[in-house]
């Protein structure tokens, strides 16, 4: 009876052995499961005992798309005078044109203005170099990034050879969402 008892308790001693600790898994001590829960916090756990499920999707933030309605600006100028004006944040091409035109002929009633530039969601600016044949000068316009345009455009300038005494005349203008 003493060996039976023996066996019987020892028998629980080790079934009780391979448990997984109060409150972790359900499984035997050797079941990786019982890990689960403290690996989940493990920043360098790749996910491998999620049943091939791959990495662990434990605390990765939700990505939140938030559409912004583009803004637009225009440069209208009367070619024969050499009078720019033009216009920033406008909800659309369109009505960023056609302001960008009223403007240039309000400054210049008599005048042919058109559209000789314009810009979305960006920056625009101008620079001018007087041509080396006739002495006109010449325009540049370039629309890019916030802080760029204006050396932007002085570099287009000074790239073209027919021209000299480049320089800014329209300072960097924004139109952004």
């Amino acid at each position: 009876m003493n060996k039976f008892i023996l066996t019987l308790c020892l028998g629980a001693s080790s079934a009780v052995s391979f448990a997984c600790s109060p409150g972790i898994g359900g499984g035997p001590s050797g079941d990786p499961h019982c890990m689960v829960s403290i690996l989940a916090n493990d920043p360098y756990y790749n996910g491998s005992m999620n049943n091939g499920q791959g990495a662990a999707q434990v605390g990765r933030p939700k990505t939140t798309i938030i559409y912004l309605p583009s803004k637009y600006g225009a440069v209208a100028m009367n070619l024969n005078t050499g009078y720019a004006s033009g216009v920033l944040d406008q909800d659309s091409l369109s009505k960023a044109k056609k302001n960008a035109l009223a403007e240039c002929k309000k400054r210049d009633p008599q005048g042919s203005c058109q559209i000789v530039s314009w810009v979305r969601n960006g920056c625009i600016a101008a620079a001018k170099g007087k041509e080396l044949n006739s002495g006109k000068w010449k325009s540049f316009y370039i629309g890019t990034e916030k802080g760029t345009a204006e050396a932007a455009a002085l570099a287009k300038c000074k790239a073209d050879s027919s021209v000299s005494d480049c320089q800014i005349y329209l300072p960097e203008g924004c139109s952004l969402p």
